[in-house]
Parts: structure tokens; C-alpha cells; sequence
């Protein structure tokens, strides 16, 4: 009995074995017995005489015979004799056996697939795809940038690959990117940092890497980890272009360091903050930097003609019907915005442009030197700022230090904080010199404080910081959007004091702009955002590295703003070419300009980016040029301690 029940298990043993197996083995153990069965009984047919449709087989018209039955229970209709009809029936009640069998391994394993497929463990066999690895809020800006960077292309692909449920990646995509055009999208689960898994996703054969780390978790570390990963393999790592997030600058550095400068690392905190400060200085510059950095206005180019060579830089500026010329990039990749205007363009020089498509830069053979009467008073003077920032949070002290080195020696700023979320104590920024601050706190609501302050003293910016501890996005951005709220009902009761006074805001939802615009900001900084554009500008266009490093940097050229009446005295109907010949004439290099007649509507319709030279254009005293000026070769933008300073604001500050 013992050996029975061992015979018996071990037949069941085997039998769970071959299951075990899959789908395909089951199919090829049912076609082996079925195999068998037809040919026993085929034979069996030969050997013992029966007739068939009254005549004798033999061995192979007999397993013909029964395989036709097997499949097809209609064959046995027209059997005559009990012998040919019993074994008829058992083949064809074996086959409808088998049959089913069939139909209901074909079915599982078909769904077996597509629950695997469903799970994104499946490889990705692409070539010159962007790939980005992890997942954060930045991947929906970054998907829809990369999709008008690519919206010329005929058959890009973008890879996903994060640890998280395939389906709800790709849904929650599909929910915040619209119009994909010829771009597929590709998402695939799995750990970034794991070799085993990046190999899906044919990391090696990219046309760009894009790695994000979420800030609100492991941030930096899951960035490193997943650099590490690709450069596993020391061969094929430098083939590939890496752009990778980080949150503190000094991981940033680290990161560039242990990749021997293959992988290029975007400190987001750093950039967030000095946009920021920068964007404190001037309405609309937040909206200039945004316009720069994305692909949907203007962009910089590296214009490489023939033509070019032997011609001085300072010819150039004005030798550009449509195009912006700001510096040179020399044949070691260097990058020098604002040269000289005598430095001679060689053979192996590009010029750095910023226009709006680089077909449609226009380079004439002779500048055109149009003339602007001079200006009827002097420049605005220069004056200390004051500043109210509302909110608080972890980049407010990046901020101010990178503000410090901006502003007039003497100004100053008071940071209004919700004493529930945020203490004095937190409020420290050493190592301060021209900027003084004070902090005040409230208790109850901190929205309604607002207007109390600004009825006391009179702010000619206002900046509102979103929380971004101890509250969500969403409810982050619904306090900011509250505050802005107070400062719309203020200015409409203090039309005067709401004059000289305009608001940048930081929204950390992109689709929380439009709110925040109705509630009365005129300039934003959406934080995700601009990391997002500068990781997409990378990735496509790696050699801007250089000119953002450049305008981003204290020590190297800006981009401001200055009255037009610092220049020349405006006239109805010259052309913009005018403009820029007359700011030309001071070393300043005029990209576009900023009409203040439209403040209180879309500013972003205010400002216009490399008009073409010859579009007449009604400029009043008071609106702005936009220009990119260097810092140590301008005396204006000096402060007391010898820094580079910003230019001036509406009000004569910079």
C-alpha cells in the first residue's frame, strides 16, 4: 500500500512538474500523448482488420484516420460497425479532451503574458530613446518638454523606468501630458539603482539619461545610486549622456566628480535659488528665465556659418535681422557671453544666439546702424531695496544669500512666517552684508498679516514662498494662493501704495499658475518647473550647460532689465534694431523687452524675445529693455563690496 500511495505521489509529483513548466510544455505533453493515442489506435485499426469506410487500412491511413476524428467529431458520422464506431468514440471524446485543454492553456497563457506585460518587468529594445530613471513630480514637465523638443521627429520614444506600478505611471502621465504626437511612451517597473533592471531598458543604447530623485523621500542618495548603476559597465558608461538632479549642490559637485564630468548634475536648490533672487530684482524675469529655458519660445542656439568668420563680434550684434547674438563659444567648448566687441571670430567659433528657431536666423552682410536720440535725463540712480518675502522654506536661505549679493548696500527685507509651522529661530541667514532682515511672526493667519504690513510700510516687491514642510503641495500652494488673495484686495484699496508695489509667488503645482495669476501675481516661479526645463535642456542640448552656468553665476553675465529711457529718448515707430544699436553703444546686449502698458494682464504678453531688428516698435520711457550684460565689465551693477549687483526695477532698484 505504502509503495502504491509512494507511486502515486510521485506520479503527481511529476505531473505538478511538467505545470510547473508553463504553457509551452503542457502544449507539447498534450500533443506527445495525443500523438500516441492516434498511433496506437491507428495501428490497432490495421492490425485488427476493421473496415473503414468499407475498405481495410493500413497503419498510416489508420492514424490518419484517427487524427482527422481527433480533431474533428463530424469524421465519425458516416462509421459503419460497432468496432470502427467505439474507438471512433473514444478518439474523439480524447479529443475534445485535448481540445479544451487546448483552448483553456492558450487563454491562461495569453493572460498570463499580459499580466506580466501589466507589471512592466518586460524588456525594452529601443535605440536613441531619452530614458529617464525615477519618479517625481518634475516628470511631467520634463515628458512635456521633451515632447516639444521632439515634435519634429518622426519616431522618438521616451522610457520610464521607476519602482512603481506600470499602469498608474502611465495613467497619471496620460492625466498632466497632453498631445504625445509621434512620441511613444514607454514605462517599465523597476529598481533604477538595480544593473538587472536598468537592463531592460537599454540604458546603453539611449540618446539621453534623465535621472530625477525624489526630494521628499531618499532624494540625493537614490540619484547616486542610480548613476552608480549605469556606470557599472566602464566600456559603454561614457557612450552615454547623463543628466541627473540633485537637491544639495555639494552632492551635485560629488556626483560630476565620481562620473570623471560624464554625468552632468544640476544642483535644483541652487538654481531654484538664484532665479529666484534674480527674478526678486525685476517684474517679468521669472517669466524671461521660463521662456528661456523652455522649448516652446525662445532658445539658445550655436550659430555656425560660414560667413561668420573674420567679422568682429560687436559688427555682429547688429548684423542679425532675427536672432539675439550674446557671446561666442571658442573651439574648447568655452563659453564667453558678452565678449568684447573686437574679438574677431575664427573659423573654428560658433556664436551664441538666442532666437526662436535657428532657421530663422537672419545674418545680413553689414550691420545696420540705426540712431536713437540720446537719452533727455540721466540714468535712474540707483537706491537700497525693501523687500517683504511671505513664507518660509528650506531654499528662503539660499535665496536671500543669493538676493545679498544683488541688492544695494542698506536694504532690506521682513520675512512674515506662520509661527505654526515655521520658529524664529529658523529665520537665520549669516554672512549677510547688504541685506538686513527682520522677521515677523503671526499666529493666527498669516494670509491677513499681509495687508497690515504693507498698509505700515511700503514694499516695492513682495515674494511669496510656499511651505514645504509640514503641508502637501496642494495645500502649499492653496496658502500662497490665500496671501495672494490679501494682496489683491490691498492694492485695490491702496491703488497708490499698489502702484509701486508688484508680487512674485512660488507655486509648487504648474497647474496651480492660472489660479495664482487670477488671485493678482504677476510673475511666478514654479519651483518643479524650472529643474525640469533646465534637466530637458541638458538632455537635448548638453553644450548649454555652459551659457545657463554663465547667466546663472554672480561672477559671469545676467540677464536684467533697464529703463528704455536709459538709453535714448523713446520715438513712436522705430524700429526695435534702434534699440538695441543705442544699448550697444554702453556694452549691453538687448535680447527683447518688456512693455509695462500691459501690467495687470498675462505679462508673458508683455514681454517679446528677439522681435526681428526691423519691427517698428512704440516703446514708452518707462518700459524695459531686456539685455545680458557682464558684471565686472559694468560699473553700474558694482556694489559697495565689490560683487556683482542686479540692475535696476521699475522704481530705480535693481
Amino acid at each position: 500500500m505504502s509503495a502504491r500511495r509512494s507511486f502515486r505521489r510521485r506520479l503527481r509529483y511529476k505531473f505538478d512538474t511538467v505545470l510547473a513548466r508553463g504553457t509551452i510544455a503542457v502544449i507539447l505533453w498534450l500533443a506527445l500523448i495525443t500523438g500516441a493515442v492516434v498511433l496506437v489506435t491507428g495501428t490497432m485499426l490495421s492490425v485488427l482488420e476493421v473496415l473503414v469506410h468499407g475498405h481495410h487500412v493500413g497503419i498510416v491511413e489508420g492514424v490518419w484516420q484517427n487524427l482527422l476524428r481527433s480533431l474533428e467529431p463530424a469524421a465519425m458520422e458516416a462509421d459503419v460497425g460497432w468496432p470502427l464506431r467505439l474507438q471512433s468514440l473514444f478518439v474523439v471524446l480524447f479529443g475534445i479532451f485535448v481540445g479544451s485543454s487546448l483552448i483553456g492553456l492558450i487563454a491562461s497563457g495569453i493572460e498570463r503574458r499580459v499580466d506580466e506585460l501589466r507589471k512592466g518587468r518586460s524588456e525594452v529594445l529601443e535605440e536613441g530613446h531619452v530614458l529617464i530613471l525615477g519618479w517625481s513630480d518634475k516628470v511631467f514637465p520634463v515628458i512635456a518638454e521633451l515632447l516639444l523638443a521632439h515634435r519634429a521627429q518622426r519616431h522618438s520614444v521616451i522610457v520610464v523606468l521607476a519602482d512603481r506600478d506600470k499602469i498608474e505611471m502611465e495613467d497619471a502621465i496620460r492625466a498632466r501630458v497632453r498631445h504625445f504626437g509621434h512620441t511613444r511612451l514607454v514605462c517599465r517597473r523597476g529598481d533604477p539603482a538595480n544593473p538587472a533592471d536598468l537592463a531592460l531598458v537599454s540604458p546603453y543604447h539611449t540618446r539621453s539619461v534623465i535621472v530625477l530623485g525624489d526630494n521628499r523621500t531618499e532624494g540625493d542618495a537614490q540619484v547616486i545610486r542610480a548613476v552608480l548603476a549605469l556606470m557599472d559597465d566602464e566600456e559603454r558608461f561614457p557612450t552615454v549622456r547623463v543628466v541627473a538632479d540633485c537637491t544639495r549642490p555639494e552632492n551635485a559637485d560629488a556626483l560630476r566628480e565620481a562620473s570623471g564630468g560624464q554625468a552632468i548634475a544640476i544642483a535644483s536648490s541652487d538654481l531654484i535659488a538664484r532665479i529666484t533672487a534674480q527674478a526678486c530684482r525685476n517684474t517679468g524675469l521669472g517669466t524671461v528665465f521660463q521662456e528661456i529655458l523652455d522649448f516652446g519660445g525662445v532658445d539658445i542656439y550655436f550659430h555656425d556659418d560660414p560667413r561668420l568668420a573674420g567679422r568682429a563680434f560687436g559688427d555682429l550684434v547688429l548684423s542679425y535681422e532675427q536672432g539675439a547674438p550674446i557671446g561666442i563659444r571658442y573651439s574648447d567648448g568655452i563659453v564667453d557671453l558678452n565678449p568684447p566687441d573686437g574679438h574677431v571670430v575664427a573659423e573654428t567659433e560658433t556664436v551664441v544666439v538666442i532666437t526662436g528657431n535657428a532657421e530663422d536666423i537672419d545674418l545680413r552682410a553689414e550691420p545696420a546702424r540705426p540712431v536713437l536720440p540720446p537719452p533727455s535725463s540721466a540714468a535712474s540712480d540707483l537706491r537700497p531695496s525693501r523687500l517683504l518675502m511671505v513664507g518660509w522654506n528650506p531654499m528662503a536661505p539660499a535665496i536671500l544669500a543669493e538676493l545679498d549679493k544683488w541688492v544695494e548696500p542698506g536694504s532690506t527685507i521682513r520675512v512674515l512666517i506662520d509661527g505654526g509651522l515655521v520658529s524664529e529661530s529658523e529665520v537665520t541667514v549669516p554672512g549677510l552684508r547688504s541685506l538686513e532682515v527682520s522677521v515677523t511672526t503671526a499666529y493666527e493667519s498669516a494670509p491677513q498679516k499681509v495687508a497690515e504690513l504693507c498698509a505700515k510700510e511700503q514694499y516695492e516687491r513682495v515674494v511669496v514662498l510656499c511651505y514645504r514642510t509640514k503641508l502637501t503641495a496642494e495645500e502649499a500652494d492653496a496658502r500662497a494662493l490665500m496671501t495672494l488673495l490679501q494682496l489683491r484686495q490691498f492694492r485695490q484699496d491702496n491703488p497708490e501704495k499698489g502702484r509701486q508695489m508688484s508680487v512674485l509667488t512660488e507655486v509648487l503645482d504648474i497647474r496651480d499658475v492660472q489660479l495664482a495669476r487670477v488671485a493678482g501675481a504677476e510673475d511666478f516661479i514654479v519651483s518643479e518647473r524650472i529643474t525640469a526645463l533646465m534637466l530637458a535642456q541638458l538632455a537635448e542640448v548638453p553644450e548649454r550647460e555652459k551659457v545657463f552656468a554663465d547667466l546663472f553665476e554672480v561672477t559671469g553675465s545676467e540677464v536684467c532689465m533697464r529703463p528704455v529711457s536709459d538709453y535714448a529718448e523713446p520715438q513712436p515707430g522705430l524700429p526695435f534694431g534702434a534699440y538695441v544699436a543705442a544699448a550697444h553703444q554702453v556694452g549691453h546686449l538687448v535680447i527683447g523687452y518688456r512693455s509695462t502698458s500691459a501690467r495687470g494682464k498675462d505679462l508673458a504678453s508683455a514681454i517679446q524675445l528677439d522681435p526681428p531688428k526691423s519691427k517698428p516698435v512704440d516703446l514708452q520711457p518707462n518700459d524695459r529693455l531686456i539685455i545680458v550684460v557682464s558684471r565686472e565689465n559694468d560699473p553700474a551693477v558694482a556694489t559697495a563690496s565689490g560683487q556683482g549687483a542686479g540692475q535696476r526695477d521699475e522704481n530705480g532698484q535693481r
